[in-house]
């Protein structure tokens, strides 16, 4: 038997309909995120917030990530 949802919060449509919209103007968050999640169910690490910040750190991941939506790195 499921455990039953907590109800939702007065700001939660607001908050939701918020980051849809922001998240749509950029499309580079879905590419971050996906490449993330990708590298890390390869590598499936014990300490995952020394890989993550290992990932985001890299001096290469705005290059890829703008090369990805299409446009040349600023």
């Amino acid at each position: 038997m499921a455990s039953p949802q907590p109800p939702p919060r007065p700001h939660e449509p607001t908050l939701r309909l918020s980051s849809e919209r922001y998240l749509r103007a950029h499309p580079g968050v879905r590419l971050l995120l996906r490449g993330f999640l990708r590298e890390l169910l390869l590598h499936q690490p014990t300490n995952i917030p020394e890989f993550a910040a290992g990932y985001f750190s890299q001096p290469e991941l705005p290059r890829r990530i703008q090369e990805e939506l299409g446009g040349s790195a600023p």
